[in-house]
């Protein structure tokens, strides 16, 4: 079963890593802390995050093409909801950041998770399946061990090339937000 695990991880990774081409081992790090850790760093407050999510909005630019929802755990329980996409279709922004919101109240965050998923990755750099982009990933990784997982922003290559749009949730609720039709 663990296995099943791993392999739906490694997709998760791979997927990433075909889709950013310029990703780099801050990006598969935040990638993986979001899996494990979810977002509650990112909220303070629901009207502070609402704010932060309109100004988002607001400057939102172009990117790459992408699902509206981005499985990101071995298990699906949490993804990334692609706020281009999302919008796009026509979706409500006030319950996408409800859900943010909610997830970030609900979900209890696992470093067992995370050392399992730093595990995965450096098995998979082993078994030859990262990109040269993310070569120095054990070294990465052995940093924010040391450092106590902290939370990272993306690398300034990744946001230049892509800039990133997502709002992280439980995936349990993605019914809720009617994307489902």
């Amino acid at each position: 079963m663990s296995g099943d695990h791993e392999s739906t991880f490694r997709r998760i990774i791979r997927s990433h890593s075909v889709r950013y081409p310029l990703i780099r081992s801050s990006d598969i790090y935040k990638l993986i802390y979001q899996a494990a850790m979810g977002s509650a760093h990112r909220v303070r407050s629901i009207d502070s995050a609402r704010e932060h999510f309109k100004e988002e909005i607001s400057r939102i630019t172009c990117g790459p093409a992408e699902p509206v929802v981005d499985i990101i755990t071995h298990d699906g329980s949490v993804c990334r909801i692609n706020i281009r996409p999302y919008l796009q279709a026509g979706y409500s922004p006030e319950k996408l950041i409800g859900m943010f919101a909610r997830t970030a109240e609900e979900f209890t965050g696992s470093t067992v998770q995370l050392e399992m998923y730093c595990w995965w990755i450096l098995r998979m750099k082993a078994d030859g399946l990262l990109t040269a982009n993310i070569k120095d990933i054990d070294q990465y990784l052995t940093e924010m061990a040391e450092s106590g997982y902290p939370a990272v922003h993306h690398s300034s290559v990744y946001r230049n090339a892509y800039s990133p749009s997502y709002r992280v949730i439980k995936s349990v609720l993605i019914s809720e937000l009617n994307l489902i039709q």
